[in-house]
């Protein structure tokens, strides 16, 4: 960062003092979105590495809609990539930004405070481990890496270094998820103790890449980072040199909310996959079973990747004594209540702001399924989030962008990380352990405690 101070003034108390977002800020309303990217003072210096679709993301989506952040460098392989992103950047918002092909030299030639990784898997521990070691602060995009060994490295630096490294799980920044889990589930308890979770993520093919005329790919100055094919540039993840596939990909953010809301990590996985759809390395459809033992008892979570059919979506259901959720990061959410457990024992949470009930389900007739003799249990009754009551923080904000935000502001010292490496590491334990059952076909794996340490 740089800015002119009295040297009788630390940098950091002039942050504080001048930062015009304030500490501890709660958007109570939907933070308005100018064409360029707001004014404050002493912004975080930060470069994107990767300009591919979720580094353009984070250029024209997410960082713009930052105030302290101000991107300065981006770097990708593929020269068409960075010069598109630098000369967009520059149209849309006026500001130029340099733009790099190797990563040591960036860092070399630029003043930062921060880097932003959106590169494939296989490379997020040597730029991680790099940045931090020279004095930079470091938000990574999911999977840590794409073995174990790599991921505790990442964790193991941030430590002794002292700098701050996000995993960009963006769950753990979305309000919804946050709400549900301080409020609802550790404050109030309101679903008893918690048994099950269920989840998937349904899509109805693998999304692959095809370069462009414009790329003009050398693939001999490409074999440098760490390519052998084209298609190893542009579909790194069905590779598993490169990295995870759909469990990594995808699954690791769902299976990290299991271990988030349970309050625990698996000490046995069974897990089956295969690649027989698509023909890719990696497994394109897996199933798994996750066994916890949690601080209110067991659990159990059954996770799925399908990649055939988009029907049902993306989704987490939690199922407890009393009660139950589904949460998404889009549509479809829906708390609900046993029908044994009285009203009465929920309003308080309606009278709080925490719920609105969504409809009459208490009057219930049970009735016959055609002549089988079965009858349907009563229903529960539905409820979802009014408002996001007694929250420190509310972010209002796509979930990306918030995960982001608390990444810079952290960096400024205004919030702390909502998701750091070593909680990260943890839930990639037990995702690789996941991918080491696929592979034996089966396996019940288990997991002992100490392989949770960083």
């Amino acid at each position: 960062m740089s800015t002119d101070i009295k040297k009788s003034e630390t940098r950091r108390d002039f942050i504080k003092k001048s930062a015009l977002m304030g500490t501890g800020l709660v958007l109570a309303k939907p933070f308005n979105i100018t064409a360029k990217p707001l004014l404050v003072a002493d912004k975080v210096n930060v470069a994107v590495v990767g300009c591919g679709g979720r580094g353009r993301g984070v250029i024209f989506s997410n960082i713009p809609k930052i105030p302290g952040a101000n991107l300065v460098a981006v770097c990708d392989v593929i020269e068409s990539r960075r010069e598109k992103a630098k000369n967009e950047f520059k149209k849309k918002f006026g500001v130029g930004v340099n733009s790099y092909e190797d990563f040591d030299e960036m860092l070399d030639k630029e003043k930062l405070d921060a880097v932003v990784l959106t590169t494939p898997d296989f490379w997020h521990m040597p730029h991680s481990v790099n940045a931090m070691e020279r004095g930079l602060h470091v938000y990574c995009e999911k999977a840590m890496s794409n073995n174990i060994k790599d991921a505790k490295k990442m964790a193991q630096v941030m430590k002794k270094t002292g700098k701050l490294l996000q995993i960009g799980r963006q769950r753990r920044s979305n309000d919804r998820y946050r709400f549900t889990y301080q409020k609802l589930l550790q404050q109030e308890k309101m679903f008893g103790r918690l048994t099950h979770a269920i989840g998937q993520w349904n899509r109805s093919q693998i999304w692959t890449q095809q370069p462009r005329k414009e790329d003009n790919i050398n693939l001999s100055r490409l074999q440098k980072y760490g390519f052998e094919t084209v298609d190893q540039v542009y579909n790194w993840r069905n590779y598993k040199k490169l990295g995870g596939g759909v469990v990594s990909d995808l699954g690791s953010h769902q299976i990290d909310i299991f271990n988030w809301f349970f309050d625990a990590f698996p000490h046995t996985v069974y897990a089956t996959g295969n690649n027989s759809y698509f023909g890719f390395e990696q497994a394109d459809t897996m199933a798994t079973i996750l066994e916890y033992d949690t601080p209110s008892g067991k659990a159990i979570g059954i996770y799925e990747n399908i990649s055939n059919s988009r029907a049902i979506g993306v989704y987490e259901r939690f199922i407890g004594d009393d009660g139950a959720f589904i949460i998404t990061e889009g549509k479809g959410n829906k708390i609900y209540r046993e029908s044994r457990v009285p009203a009465e024992k929920w309003q308080k949470y309606i009278d709080k702001g925490y719920l609105s009930n969504m409809g009459d389900l208490m009057a219930y007739k049970s009735k016959e399924q055609g002549d089988s003799g079965i009858k349907e249990t009563a229903p529960q009754v539905s409820y979802d989030i009014k408002d996001m009551a007694d929250m420190d923080k509310v972010y209002n904000m796509a979930s990306h962008t918030a995960h982001l935000y608390n990444f810079i502001e952290s960096v400024r010292e205004n919030e702390t990380l909502n998701y750091d490496a070593e909680e990260s590491y943890k839930s990639e334990v037990c995702i690789y352990k996941i991918h080491e059952a696929i592979n034996g076909g089966g396996a019940k794996i288990k997991i002992k405690a100490s392989e949770y340490e960083v």
